[in-house]
């Protein structure tokens, strides 16, 4: 039987923090790349073609401009996502997945496919099934 722990610190690590420790536990460096709240849905929105902020801000209402700024930022910073400037007039930027960041597409995925699930689960416990 495999076990294993995890801190209260490698929990309440922001994602991308560069003052985090690195532990050398692969589910922390995991949490720490593509853990914070938006980040998997970011990469949702991206593995399927480059989109620009606004069309991600479009995608994702909830979102502030902020939060957005920051979870691209920190994307980028993992090399998970390439920001491209077109400097084209009028000047644009778009965001797409990188390499690194399309090996994450299978995770997003089978966390997709969980949720639903639980999604599924929860509405039935909700109403007595």
């Amino acid at each position: 039987m495999t076990h294993f722990s995890v801190t209260m610190d490698a929990m309440i690590n922001t994602p991308t923090d560069p003052t985090a420790p690195n532990t050398g536990c692969p589910l922390t460096a995991a949490l720490n790349a593509v853990g914070g709240k938006w980040s998997m849905i970011c990469m949702y929105w991206l593995a399927s073609e480059s989109r620009r902020f606004g069309e991600l801000r479009r995608l994702m209402p909830e979102i502030s401009h902020k939060v957005l700024t920051e979870t691209l930022r920190d994307l980028e910073r993992e090399r998970l996502i390439i920001r491209i400037v077109h400097s084209a007039m009028p000047a644009h930027v778009e965001y797409r997945l990188s390499p690194h960041g399309e090996s994450v597409k299978p995770l997003i995925e089978a966390v997709r496919i969980w949720g639903r699930d639980h999604l599924t689960r929860t509405s039935a416990a909700e109403q007595g099934l």
